[in-house]
């Protein structure tokens, strides 16, 4: 018997979601996004797995850090660039290669040399990072004689707004090409739904562990993660009881309650709303509201569980964008939220 919530990590999954990039991509050269711990993953086990890929895509110089100290010699970029001459240098000594989207950065590189690679960022309506498409020309003057690797900008509606999103692909298309340096715009929505936006590299993010980037669900896509939590107490509650905090759950007959070792400190929301789990295959309610460290959920009459069963919060069975979309939120925010205190099992 365990009580201890546990994430099963289907690494054969996110070889298959990989697979599928390619497949949809396969002229594109491919960074894989595994930054914030490969979204909740473990970036050290998942850049392990697929060492395959061109590059890794990490947000801050620390999560690279992390990789090499774990021995991976993929090229990994740092997606939000450096902020300070420290920072470029220990960029060089980790032997990485940096987004550049500020003329803060320009000026540190002219002053300091570095023999890593550069991205430079654009904006073309994200209107969060990058220089302006009118200032690239004199951007990459001022960057001459160092390594420049590509051109990317980010697409900020490839989910929700197709003609927006086609404007911006063919904008970054008609400007950046006339460098003739390789390009990159496409996130996971657009390698799903935008061949367009293909170009030369591609960086997928959150379709590599399974999950749908666009409001449909992509059966082509494995799910690379299942969160599990332990039954660890069983009881009879008599009709006109309430359950959990507020009682905002009465029983409306005598029932069954199961208590799972799962809380929104494991990073299950809050939030959720008429959610459920798996337990035993079947569909059970969760009741009340989700405490700490625990969540209640009926039993049916049927059932024949015992305290230490294991029940589903999310994965087979039961898609991670339902639960999030019960919650009120998105794959990104349950999976990157995720607690350390979660034991990450690889399969």
């Amino acid at each position: 018997m365990n009580s201890i919530i546990h994430a099963a990590i289907d690494l054969n999954a996110i070889n298959s979601n990989l697979s599928l990039v390619r497949a949809k991509a396969p002229a594109s050269k491919v960074m894989a996004i595994i930054k914030a711990d490969a979204y909740g993953h473990g970036a050290v086990a998942v850049a392990k797995q697929i060492s395959t890929v061109d590059s890794f895509g990490v947000a801050r110089i620390n999560e690279a850090e992390e990789l090499r100290e774990a021995g991976i010699e993929t090229p990994v970029v740092i997606l939000e660039g450096f902020l300070d001459e420290d920072e470029l240098k220990a960029s060089e000594r980790l032997w990485l290669d940096v987004v550049v989207h500020s003329e803060h950065q320009v000026e540190l590189l002219r002053r300091h040399s570095f023999s890593g690679g550069l991205w430079v960022k654009v904006t073309t309506g994200m209107n969060r990072l990058g220089f302006e498409l009118s200032d690239l020309r004199e951007v990459l003057n001022k960057l001459a004689g160092h390594k420049i690797i590509g051109i990317m900008s980010h697409l900020p509606s490839a989910d929700s707004d197709s003609i927006l999103t086609d404007q911006q692909i063919s904008t970054f298309r008609e400007t950046a090409g006339t460098f003739d340096l390789p390009l990159s715009i496409a996130n996971s929505a657009a390698i799903l739904d935008f061949p367009n936006s293909h170009l030369d590299w591609v960086r997928p993010g959150l379709m590599l562990y399974g999950a749908s980037p666009i409001d449909q669900l992509n059966t082509d896509l494995r799910a690379s993660m299942t969160l599990s939590a332990p039954i660890i107490a069983i009881n009879k509650v008599v009709s006109g009881q309430s359950v959990g905090y507020g009682g905002t759950w009465v029983a409306q007959r005598d029932c069954l309650v199961a208590v799972l070792a799962a809380g929104y400190a494991d990073g299950y929301p809050r939030e959720i709303a008429n959610g459920s789990v798996v337990l035993g295959g079947a569909r059970r309610d969760i009741l009340g509201r989700v405490s700490m460290d625990m969540i209640c959920i009926e039993l049916d009459e049927s059932d024949d569980v015992t305290v230490g069963d294991q029940a589903i919060l999310w994965g087979a069975g039961l898609p991670i964008e339902e639960v999030a979309t019960t919650a009120g939120t998105i794959p990104y925010t349950l999976m990157c939220g995720v607690a350390k205190r979660v034991r990450r099992n690889y399969l």
